[in-house]
């Protein structure tokens, strides 16, 4: 009986040593993006919004977006996100000039950011009123990044110059179907390409008159 016991004790200990050796090494290369106002006082540069990454590894398949309200939580409640744009990689440490958003603080709308780390995993941050929350998997819409039924929803950083035109890809929770098995604080999905990734469900949000349906 002693033996069983020592034996069982020697299993749990090195299975909990490898959780912390796992969850120690996704910290490690954990990327977290916070928006950044800089006034352009002082520097020869305007005045702009920058999308900064303050985590230790890199962010990939960054998604920049707005809506007209947010409450930083997890999940869309009853948020409605729009104008997607896909920006390139942000290195630890580096940032990203948002020209697009133009030079003026009070935009009049929160902001949004997924992103994903080496291993795929998503990553999300939310900006409204000066204040921004940081969240462990996508709690913004489930754009697709390349092209699904012919469009495509999410535009390139390069090819938006400003914000003066038609609003585009209004997405809301009843745009992709989520997984009921996974857990509501990983939001949407957890994982790029993984088992509970909604993107083939993804259906544009009709609008009508220039207003979200």
């Amino acid at each position: 009986m002693l033996t069983l016991s020592i034996s069982v004790l020697a299993v749990l200990v090195s299975l909990g040593s490898l959780f912390l050796a796992y969850a120690s090494d996704r910290r490690s290369e954990m990327p977290v993006l916070q928006f950044m106002w800089e006034s352009g006082q002082g520097t020869s540069g305007e005045p702009k919004w920058w999308l900064v990454n303050v985590g230790a590894g890199p962010a990939t398949n960054v998604v920049v977006a707005q809506s007209l309200r947010t409450g930083l939580g997890r999940g869309l409640d009853h948020e409605t996100w729009f104008n997607p744009v896909l920006v390139p990689s942000i290195p630890a440490g580096g940032r990203l000039a948002l020209a697009w958003l133009g030079g003026t603080q009070g935009l009049d709308c929160g902001l949004g950011a997924s992103c994903t780390d080496v291993h795929r995993f998503f990553y999300t941050t939310k900006c409204g009123d000066d204040v921004s929350m940081f969240h462990v998997g996508l709690h913004l819409p489930r754009w697709p990044l390349l092209k699904l039924h012919g469009e495509k929803a999410v535009k390139t950083w390069w090819g938006v110059e400003d914000l003066s035109g038609p609003e585009w890809s209004h997405a809301a929770a009843g745009c992709v179907r989520r997984r009921w098995w996974l857990p509501r604080r990983f939001g949407l999905s957890r994982r790029l390409g993984g088992w509970a990734d909604p993107v083939l469900s993804y259906r544009p949000q009709a609008v009508v008159s220039g207003a979200p349906q």
